[in-house]
């Protein structure tokens, strides 16, 4: 399969951050997380580590749920020290092109209906 059309994260509805799952944190991103805000790594897993899973993996982000760190204008508050599992991730897999598929019909509708509305 040929790859799809880059999409552009600024238009996106933010599914990645919302429906794409856990965000499992290593020590490392933890501790540059604590860093970014200002926090020790105590206080950064005290507040912000919602799950310890069987396994002992942290997660930031448990299952379906927004991200704690998708701010109101649909950008991460913590960009430039995002975990690795962030940093890593593609908006679409070659065998599950949901998320991909999702962005690219909201993106295609929201350009229809401005052109719609620059026509009026």
């Amino acid at each position: 399969m040929k790859d799809p059309i880059k999409l552009s994260c600024l238009k996106c509805p933010s599914f990645c951050c919302k429906m794409a799952g856990y965000v499992q944190v290593t020590p490392t991103d933890i501790r540059r997380l604590a860093r970014h805000l200002g926090l020790t790594v105590a206080q950064f897993e005290e507040r912000h580590i919602l799950k310890v899973t069987r396994k002992g993996e942290k997660l930031i982000k448990p299952g379906f749920e927004t991200c704690q760190f998708l701010g109101e204008n649909r950008r991460c508050t913590v960009y430039e020290a995002r975990p690795k599992d962030c940093r890593g991730y593609l908006c679409w897999e070659a065998e599950d092109r949901t998320v991909y598929d999702n962005a690219r019909f909201i993106q295609h509708t929201v350009a229809r209906q401005v052109r719609d509305d620059r026509a009026e």
